[in-house]
């Protein structure tokens, strides 16, 4: 048997691949360390727009082989499972990467098999280890509650993760005695290199019985409140005190790492539980908490599960509270909440039964310029041109597509192409521009008339998210009292939806006539993106005709139209332009926009 800390050398092994609708190959190997990835540089390339760049990686350690999927964009599976964390491939297992099926197989069929020595795929059996104790590390991940993710059907099983197959690379298994934990208690956070996701669990319930038993001894106003130094030690005593009462009673599983408890509990009880990470992560923009054992998130416009959770709804409510208190708005005892933080993050929380529900959107920053969009493939220059030919003209634009960063990439592009003067922009948009004025309730009046009232003013350009039907309606209201030079975004997965949304929010205070009022608002829709290939793309530039019944009548000004997909799975195409001129040129020219004909009877552009 292989040693935890001597390298073992991979037998010739071979990998069959089949692709969808396609024959099978088989590739041979003999390394430790297959990459997986659809670009040149891969030790297995697989060149389909569904795989990653680098996707996946397949590593022999003691006799077995493992498969980690790298943070890819459509998961990697295996067995139809879609993997979290390292997970062991055995024999006659399927792993599923993009429109591939991969089987690893003894390298029989090689051209020197007698050489060729069979691959063993299973696992020996689990041994248990004693190990010693460790001073706790500082600020680690919190706990995760596990590995399954919704619909899975199949029996999670004990998996080696990433840290683990470090760790067996630098240094010999350590063993762990349950000693008493250091005087100072850091927030220690139960990671994946926790490799049952039973002991994570359990390790969550042990901090849910040591939480409530400290809760009983402090004033609960204490706890929805920041947490004084003074406090805060008071609570490491607490702590102590409690676990050892805890160990002596057997109330608790004593077989569990102390530290990492302890580490949870303190983490809930002073700070923000799980959200205190995320929140210090600037690339994420949304965070929802659904019961005390759901955390979701939207990072850099994607949107997984939260490595790590609560272990009590009460710790929720706490983390909810300090968040308050930090706005300098207490919670109350309200069972529905909505605050703006310090940072223009917005905070709504409901409490349902024993069951919260809060969500956290972070205020989004724009930046980037139409140049780099056209270095990127998002628009052409065509579209550029004509792009900042409407913000001379101060049309009214709406800009619609899903939350996964492409609103923003245009928006803020559009917002560094302005010309000269005030840039107001609302609700949970920022940037960087000098001459930007944010607009929050601290201002003095509510958001919505705050926005009314900015989108009259002269010389003001007014950048503002569709968040709610009161801003809807104000916005759209401004606009038909004469305001110009708005630009304005709705979340939605087509434009379609978008304007359909935007109808339903117009329609209690316009009713039947809100076609016609949102027609009279716009020139110009604009829809963003995401392609399979992770690239945004302006998928459609159109004019507002008029209304067509319960929809808007549109004009194509440009389009986007998919050519075919490149080696590497990027997807080329052309921006079309129309075969004619729109209906808005004249008011642009006498806006002063120079528009030329021939823009939309050029070529396609890419």
């Amino acid at each position: 048997m292989v040693s935890p800390t001597s390298p073992a050398k991979a037998p010739m092994f071979a990998i069959v691949i089949h692709e969808k609708g396609g024959a099978e190959r088989r590739e041979s190997f003999d390394g430790t360390e297959i990459s997986v990835g659809r670009v040149q540089g891969n030790d297995l390339m697989l060149p389909k727009g569904n795989v990653s760049k680098r996707h996946a990686r397949l590593l022999y350690r003691d006799g077995r082989f493992i498969v980690t999927d790298l943070n890819s964009t459509n998961g990697t599976y295996v067995n139809r499972r879609r993997i979290t964390q390292a997970t062991i491939v055995r024999e006659g297992d399927r792993i599923y990467i993009g429109d591939f099926v991969l089987r690893i197989e003894p390298a029989l069929a090689s051209a020197d098999a007698s050489v060729a020595v069979p691959v063993p795929l299973a696992v020996p059996a689990p041994v248990a280890v004693s190990m010693p104790s460790v001073p706790p590390a500082p600020r680690q991940p919190l706990p995760t509650l596990g590995d399954s993710q919704p619909g899975a059907t199949a029996t999670a099983r004990p998996n080696p993760t990433d840290d683990e197959e470090e760790e067996l690379t630098r240094s010999p298994l350590r063993p762990l005695t349950r000693s008493n934990p250091a005087a100072s208690i850091e927030p220690a956070r139960v990671s994946t290199s926790d490799d049952d996701a039973g002991l994570r669990a359990s390790v969550l319930e042990a901090a849910a019985v040591l939480v409530e038993r400290v809760a009983r001894s402090l004033n609960p106003t204490e706890l929805e409140a920041e947490v004084a130094p003074a406090l805060a030690g008071r609570i490491d005593q607490l702590l102590r005190e409690v676990w050892a009462t805890l160990s002596s009673d057997r109330a608790v599983a004593t077989h569990l790492p102390v530290e990492r408890v302890m580490g949870v509990a303190r983490a809930e009880l002073v700070e923000l539980g799980p959200l205190s990470e995320l929140l210090d992560d600037p690339q994420v923009s949304e965070i929802a908490v659904v019961g005390r054992d759901r955390v979701t998130l939207v990072r850099a416009g994607r949107a997984t599960l939260a490595e790590h959770t609560f272990s009590c709804g009460l710790a929720v409510r706490w983390a909810v509270a300090r968040l308050c208190a930090r706005a300098r708005a207490p919670i109350g005892s309200d069972s529905y909440i909505e605050r703006r933080l310090a940072d223009g993050s917005a905070l709504t929380a409901t409490w349902s039964g024993a069951t919260p529900v809060v969500l956290i959107s972070r205020s989004r920053r724009l930046s980037g310029t139409l140049e780099e969009l056209v270095r990127r493939g998002t628009v052409s220059r065509a579209v550029a041109t004509f792009l900042q030919q409407c913000l001379l003209a101060r049309l009214n634009l709406l800009v619609v597509g899903p939350r996964d960063g492409g609103v923003e990439l245009l928006l803020g592009a559009l917002a560094s192409s302005l010309p000269e003067g005030e840039v107001v922009l609302a609700g949970r948009l920022s940037a960087d521009r000098p001459s930007t004025l944010p607009l929050s309730e601290a201002s003095g009046l509510e958001l919505p008339e705050a926005l009314g009232l900015s989108a009259r003013a002269p010389l003001v350009r007014l950048f503002a998210e569709l968040s709610s039907p009161g801003v809807t309606q104000m916005v759209v209201g401004a606009i038909s009292d004469g305001a110009d030079g708005v630009v304005v975004a709705r979340g939605a997965t087509s434009l379609r939806r978008g304007v359909l949304r935007v109808l339903s929010e117009l329609r209690p205070r316009y009713g039947e006539g809100a076609p016609e009022i949102l027609a009279g608002a716009f020139e110009l829709v604009i829809e963003v993106a995401r392609l399979r290939d992770d690239r945004h793309r302006v998928l459609r530039v159109a004019e507002v005709l008029g209304a067509d019944g319960n929809d808007l009548d549109l004009a194509d000004v440009f389009t986007f139209a998919i050519d075919r997909t490149a080696a590497g799975g990027l997807i080329e195409g052309s921006f079309v332009p129309a075969s004619t001129m729109p209906a808005i040129a004249d008011l642009m020219r006498t806006r002063g926009a120079s528009i030329d004909s021939s823009q939309f009877t050029r070529p396609p552009s890419r």
